[in-house]
């Protein structure tokens, strides 16, 4: 067969087959489809470090957010004391705050090196160029948590310059207060605790509390005092409230509770008995006056040592009486069994209180020198309900200062 009589099967000798094209068709379908659509999304970033909450790691966190305001300041050497931690509701020392306190003192050299810790005591205070306090507060309605606040302030510009807060979850802490709280017959929570407690809140950058810093010297005898207390050295208590009832700024709730106490424990009742009037003669000057008078449970019978109380509110009732005052005796409960029962019993508490007052000073029956009223459990300050010392203040009498129109 010649050349030109020669036939070429079907599909040979004219490039791709039909398959073949179909195959690198719809690869470039896909490929054309792939380039419009949008690129997958990168991976999440990995989750922050858990925060520290214990007790140990709050202060450490706390230390950190100090360091990092003080910027530059953090690599000059400082001297600075610590004025131990209070419980941010009552204002008390507590075991928590000491463990606390104890913490913070281990922490400082570590976060903050440059800062030369001086003890708290009348050379340390009136030397340190910073102070540093803090407190410990339990979350309402949220058990078992807290916020620690530290505050970190510079004496001679009275400035707060540093400010660190943290959580703490731990359901551990005991908040039972120390030994010279827990004995105090008055809420000790004066104008001195109070600028405490303010310079804490303060943001960085504002004024300190003037009169807490200027009370420094004072406030570090106290805590001396207090400190001696609590370890049963009767005799080294007095002798150092004594010597801060000598100062002006030592006219404190503290000094004159601490006098009583000291005082109780060596056996001297009549001087007890005249600190205790000054208790009353500056609570009603300052119409802050609140004392813990334990009643029976569901009754107005004292729980406790009835002479003591009584030998209160015949105080209570002179400096009532020499003043020419008006008061409000205003009872409070703890927050245990029902709102309107409380509120009973703790108007009747409060009733027979005027009762006593009156028999102690017959003046103070005339007209409306002395009334009262019952608040319940609506004006809580530790508010856990365990009806033990933990909360004793919560089961407090109150003498407010009233007009007499």
């Amino acid at each position: 067969m010649s050349e030109r009589t020669k036939t070429t099967p079907r599909g040979r000798g004219r490039g791709p087959g039909l398959d073949a094209l179909r195959r690198r068709g719809l690869l470039l379908l896909a490929l054309a489809i792939a380039g419009c659509a949008k690129p997958p999304p990168p991976p999440p970033p990995p989750p922050p470090p858990p925060v520290d909450e214990t007790l140990e790691g709050a202060i450490n966190g706390a230390l950190l957010d100090v360091g990092r305001q003080l910027g530059a300041q953090a690599t000059v050497e400082r001297s600075a004391v610590i004025d131990p931690l209070l419980d941010g509701r009552s204002g008390q020392q507590t075991r928590a705050t000491e463990r606390a306190m104890q913490a913070l003192v281990a922490s400082v050299p570590k976060v903050l090196p440059r800062i030369r810790l001086l003890p708290f005591d009348e050379a340390g205070a009136r030397q340190s160029t910073w102070l540093i306090n803090g407190t410990l507060t339990a979350q309402e309605g949220r058990p078992g948590t807290y916020r620690l606040t530290v505050a970190l302030s510079d004496r001679g510009s009275g400035l707060v310059i540093a400010r660190g807060v943290a959580p703490i979850t731990d359901a551990q802490l005991d908040l039972a207060p120390t030994r010279f709280y827990a004995e105090s017959p008055s809420l000790v929570r004066d104008r001195a605790i109070q600028g405490y407690l303010e310079t804490t809140e303060k943001p960085v950058g504002q004024p300190a509390d003037a009169l807490y810093l200027e009370q420094i010297p004072t406030a570090a005898l106290l805590g001396q005092a207090q400190d001696a207390y609590n370890h049963e050295r009767w005799d080294e208590a007095l002798k150092l409230m004594s010597v801060a009832a000598q100062r002006d700024d030592g006219q404190q709730l503290r000094t004159f509770n601490g006098l009583y106490m000291a005082n109780m424990k060596l056996g001297r009742t009549a001087e007890a008995e005249e600190a205790f009037g000054k208790i009353a003669a500056l609570g009603l000057a300052t119409s802050n006056l609140a004392v813990k008078i334990l009643f029976r449970p569901a009754t107005t019978e004292f729980m406790g040592d009835a002479p003591v109380y009584a030998m209160w509110l015949r105080q209570i009732a002179r400096a009532a009486q020499a003043s020419d005052l008006c008061l409000n005796v205003i009872g409070h409960t703890s927050k245990t069994g029902t709102e309107q029962g409380n509120r009973v019993l703790s108007l009747r508490r409060a009733q027979a209180m005027r009762e006593r007052l009156v028999r102690e000073a017959p003046a103070l029956g005339r007209g409306q020198r002395v009334r009262t009223e019952g608040k319940g459990w609506d004006e809580t300050i530790v508010g856990t309900g365990t009806d033990d010392l933990r909360d004793a203040l919560d089961r407090r009498v109150e003498f407010k200062v009233v007009s007499c129109d």
